[in-house]
């Protein structure tokens, strides 16, 4: 998934077969457990406080991590995460089906049953006509953005064009209103975490307005829409129809978010935590540069902050379809040009930015493996010089670098510039709100040569990671997320390799292997930080923890001081 925090995939047979045990038993996977966190009585006002609008809120184009924990509070899938700090919150628990799904036929098959009473907004009761309708229109044209699995892995869903023709997916069987079946084109035994994507969420075909979706998606969870001024601000209050629910603990009576918002002065507010903004939080944005040192020196805003590692790796795409940039020699004379030190500073340094990256994979992501390709942290600008050189581009070139309009994407730009200036390379800068980012840079046609973006695996499998990014067949026209547009036959051909392997250590190695083989040939990407964040908020504001999984303060879980 995307990362908009301006300033997840496993496909693999390996790993899902290892995932197979816990997914039949209806229980979550293993791991430490994180403490409860206490989050306060029911009742209050919560206020979020954003840079730019949500990408999508339509749940079948949601694939940014702040829309998608956001959309906690307005849908439910079928399964999952919890509601949990620490590791505890990277497992997944049944959501709107009663267990995390029974497979067989080698897990080519999965069915799901939903639990009693589940109900739309309007008091419709949810069914499993609703779920297949909200699947099957994440392959329409209409609906793009979104992850792909569900075209990937249903039979015949790479062929299927969507619902609005009239016809639906024969994979997806419905024998009754409380019943979904899945038929897999290959066994998937990690398929319980694919459908804690919302992606599965449930929409009812009476209510589907097609793109327009997006300005008021049919609630399933405990809030709805009340109002929504794109771009500007929405207030959610309680859907009294919601029941059933052991994940979300809906304590707010309303959540009110403002947009638009520069990122230091969302700091500053929150920093003061005066009036209302004692009960608010940000979500699109960390603590900025220029707030890190108020923060980590005063001892009571340091206590009303979450902070750590966030699983995403930041990095910037070089685009291997644009000019000098087709030829790997170029991208790889690149790599030894870029200052990471200075893309760390321009992020507030290592305590708010994270660590140096050297690798597609990040430490945390099964398959990591540890190796350094190019120079150090500082880049060497005389050997970079001197590649490109032998490239056929001894005076460098210009080229384009799209970043948002937030002050840490932009301080990212500046230093990215001052690297490329050193071998010659003059970089102009295209900038575009957060909230059309990823819609503007996945669109093949308009992407530059360089964007700079973030992703974290959607479980915590390189399968998750590169396949969605660097694989061929996963280009698409509009919603892609294979920023680099590598279309390389040998990866490909590996790709499809690791995937069918079946054993769980050889995968992991086999990833590994081919991150270190795809940044030493095709240097497809700079990676730069294996990201960290500390996020602010209001001292009235309670049950705040970093989310294993989505890297943020989880949305379900908070509540206010009256």
């Amino acid at each position: 998934m995307t990362l908009n925090n301006t300033g997840l995939r496993i496909g693999t047979a390996a790993v899902s077969l290892a995932l197979l045990a816990t997914a039949c038993g209806g229980s979550s996977s293993g791991g430490s457990k994180g403490k409860p966190v206490t989050s306060g009585k029911k009742g209050g006002e919560l206020s979020v406080l954003l840079v730019g609008d949500f990408e999508h809120l339509d749940p079948q184009r949601n694939y940014v991590s702040s829309a998608l924990d956001f959309g906690r509070l307005l849908y439910r899938q079928l399964t999952t995460y919890k509601s949990e700090a620490g590791s505890a919150g990277t497992e997944i628990v049944p959501d709107l089906a009663t267990n995390l799904g029974e497979p067989s036929d080698g897990a080519k098959t999965w069915k799901f049953t939903l639990k009693d009473g589940v109900k739309f907004e309007d008091g419709t009761p949810i069914t499993s006509a609703d779920v297949k309708w909200g699947v099957e229109r994440s392959m329409s044209a209409l609906i793009p953005d979104g992850p792909q699995y569900a075209k990937q892995y249903l039979v015949g869903g790479t062929d299927y064009k969507g619902p609005y023709e009239g016809k639906d997916l024969a994979s997806i069987e419905t024998p009754d209103a409380k019943t979904i079946i899945f038929k897999l084109n290959a066994p998937h035994g990690d398929f319980g975490y694919t459908v804690s994507l919302p992606t599965f969420a449930p929409v009812p075909k009476a209510k589907d307005t097609k793109v327009n979706y997006d300005n008021h998606p049919v609630s399933s969870g405990p809030y709805k829409i009340d109002t929504y001024v794109r771009g500007k601000s929405m207030t959610l209050s309680r859907n009294k129809n919601w029941s059933n629910d052991d994940v979300r603990k809906a304590l707010p009576d309303t959540i009110k978010v403002q947009m638009g918002l520069d990122p230091a002065v969302i700091d500053q507010r929150l920093i003061a935590s005066a009036g209302a903004d004692a009960n608010a939080i940000q979500l699109d944005s960390s603590a900025q540069t220029a707030s890190i040192a108020q923060v980590k020196t005063n001892p009571e805003i340091k206590a009303r902050t979450v902070a750590g590692t966030t699983g995403f790796l930041r990095y910037i795409a070089m685009n291997t379809t644009k000019g000098p940039l087709k030829n790997p020699k170029v991208r790889q004379a690149l790599e030894w040009a870029i200052n990471k030190t200075d893309q760390q500073t321009a992020r507030g340094g290592p305590d708010a930015a994270g660590d140096i990256a050297t690798t597609i994979l990040a430490p945390t992501v099964q398959g990591h493996k540890d190796y350094n390709a190019y120079a150090d942290a500082q880049g060497d600008p005389t050997k970079a010089k001197q590649l490109l050189s032998a490239a056929g581009y001894p005076n460098g070139f210009t080229a384009t670098l799209e970043a948002t309009t937030a002050k840490k994407s932009q301080d990212q730009a500046a230093a990215f510039q001052a690297s490329m200036k050193k071998i010659g390379v003059t970089i102009k800068v295209a900038s575009v709100d957060s909230g059309v980012y990823y819609t503007t840079i996945g669109d093949i046609k308009k992407e530059p040569e360089f964007a700079i973006a973030a992703w974290g695996p959607d479980w915590p499998s390189a399968s998750t990671v590169i396949p969605p990014l660097f694989e061929g067949k996963q280009i698409v026209p509009q919603g892609n997320q294979n920023f680099a547009q590598l279309n390389d036959p040998a990866t490909n051909a590996e790709i499809a390799r690791i995937t069918a392997l079946t054993d769980a250590n050889a995968a992991n190695k086999a990833w590994g292997d081919l991150d270190e083989k795809m940044m030493t040939e095709q240097a497809p990407i700079f990676p730069l930080l294996n990201d960290k964040a500390i996020f602010i908020y209001g001292k009235n504001v309670t049950g705040v923890f970093l989310h294993g999984f989505y890297g943020e303060p989880d949305m379900a879980a908070l509540g206010v001081m009256k």
